[in-house]
């Protein structure tokens, strides 16, 4: 019902901004223009109080219009439907009836998704952070064209362009708040699945004292690993679509400021489509470097569960020494020659052993790995693609805004 409403609205200002359309006296068309005569929006006149019905809801529809399907854009991609849903809950459900130890390692991933689902809900600085980027990019796509409301001839199209105001903090609000929320606790439950297994045997969940505790853990991780390729079909999609955005309008500004010489404030003074440019470059910048952020945190969490296997490896390899210094103190060196056998306990320290060679191996050389745009998240050339991103963000923020500032 929102989005029918704030839709009507749009349709409305659309059909309006040719009612409030003035072709009457010498005007022109012009997008960069620095003359203070210029008018955005393809609105004609030769005075401010001629084209200021006309901007104020051309701008208005248009605010509206990205605001708007951004927000269906990423409904769509949380909401669609992708594959293998059903094989992972199918191959869980096979591994509870099979083996009794996977049922507190799973109850144990379960927990600590939960308590970073509930961590992110009732988080006030995320809560925080959401109203101020929406009244920041509300404020950035409304303030250069406030002024024209005292030159508006019409009250209904001042009542739009604050009534628009409203709708497109409204939109941005649920975008960040619900919407890509929703998108980063996905990245957050795959972090939170990853943590889980990579510590289950410090915390004393599912110790690792012999093979078949072992392979019990594997077996959840490759179950954990489908439910993570589920989540990373919806992530994926709405990360390479801000990746675009973020890339081709920070490319258009940096174009730009190299060949006009111009601030950023220069740059959003000119109004219409340069301004929308800037705000979009820099709030869809700044999404992907949460979204990378996040990627890189994953990739560290996948590195510590071979981590813990070698040091779960070290642990064993202790025991199984001092078990067997203790037995041969014990038995004495002759029943130890006539009894090669050091005990059941020591067998299944060396079936763990055994096992965690076995699994290391096959995770260093055939573990297959998440990837965004054909870069294995985590990996050397990731983190290349992060730096070049960051640096992109800084030429953006110390050409256009810090140099301009201090000058």
């Amino acid at each position: 019902r929102i989005y029918i409403a704030v839709y009507m609205l749009l349709a409305w200002e659309l059909a309006l901004s040719r009612t409030f359309e003035i072709t009457s006296g010498e005007g022109h068309i012009s997008m960069w223009s620095k003359t203070p005569h210029r008018h955005e929006y393809s609105c004609w006149g030769s005075e401010a109080n001629d084209v200021a019905d006309c901007v104020l809801v051309r701008h208005s529809a248009c605010t509206i219009l990205f605001s708007l399907y951004t927000c269906l854009f990423a409904v769509a991609a949380c909401n669609r439907s992708v594959k293998g849903v059903e094989m992972a809950s199918r191959h869980r459900d096979s591994l509870l009836q099979a083996f009794h130890e996977a049922r507190g390692l799973f109850s144990f991933v379960d927990r600590s998704v939960d308590k970073n689902v509930m961590w992110w809900r009732g988080n006030q600085g995320y809560r925080v952070q959401t109203v101020a980027t929406s009244v920041l990019w509300t404020v950035g796509s409304f303030a250069l064209y406030a002024g024209l409301i005292l030159h508006a001839k019409s009250y209904l199209s001042s009542t739009i362009f604050l009534t628009a105001i409203a709708a497109t903090f409204f939109l941005q609000f649920v975008l960040l708040r619900y919407v890509m929320l929703r998108v980063l606790l996905y990245l957050e439950a795959i972090k939170a699945r990853s943590a889980a297994l990579a510590y289950c045997d410090e915390e004393g969940v599912l110790p690792f004292t012999s093979g078949q505790a072992v392979y019990v853990w594997f077996s959840v991780r490759r179950n954990i690993q489908s439910q993570d390729e589920v989540a990373y079909q919806r992530v994926i999609p709405v990360f390479v679509v801000a990746l675009a955005v973020a890339i081709t309008s920070s490319g258009w500004v940096v174009l730009q400021l190299w060949q006009r010489g111009l601030s950023v404030y220069v740059l959003t003074s000119s109004g219409g489509a340069s301004l929308m440019v800037v705000a979009i470059a820099f709030v869809s910048c700044y999404c992907v470097h949460i979204f990378l952020g996040m990627f890189l945190d994953i990739g560290r969490l996948d590195e510590a569960n071979i981590r813990q296997l070698r040091v779960a490896q070290l642990r064993l390899e202790h025991e199984r020494l001092g078990a067997e210094a203790a037995e041969t103190a014990a038995l004495g060196e002759e029943s130890n020659r006539k009894n090669s056998d050091v005990g059941p306990h020591s067998n299944d320290l060396n079936a763990a052993l055994s096992m965690i060679d076995k699994v290391v191996l096959l995770l260093e050389n055939n573990d297959p790995k998440p990837t965004v745009l054909g870069i294995e998240i985590g990996s050397s050339s990731f983190q290349v693609a992060y730096a070049a991103f960051m640096s992109d963000m800084w030429y953006l923020m110390v050409w256009g805004v810090i140099i301009h500032l201090m000058s």
